[in-house]
């Protein structure tokens, strides 16, 4: 079977995909969980890793599984 697809849904397929080393900022994702009462188990489970900008500001961010992702950007 063959599926035809349109370009800007390629596009979609390849830049949306779930990227297991990608840093989110955990603020906004801890807030995006909260609620969700079938997610908040996910809260105490997000690592928290330090990272700084070009001013030298240091903030929270984390790594995210993903069904996480699915939760927050997909059809869940």
């Amino acid at each position: 079977m063959k599926l035809v697809i349109t370009e800007s849904q390629y596009k979609t397929l390849v830049t949306e995909y779930y990227d297991a080393d990608k840093l989110y900022d955990r603020e906004r994702i801890v807030a995006k969980l909260k609620t969700s009462r079938h997610m908040r188990e996910y809260i105490k489970k997000l690592p928290h890793i330090e990272v700084s900008d070009e001013q030298g500001n240091i903030k929270i961010a984390t790594r995210i599984p993903e069904v996480v992702y699915v939760f927050l950007y997909g059809n869940y």
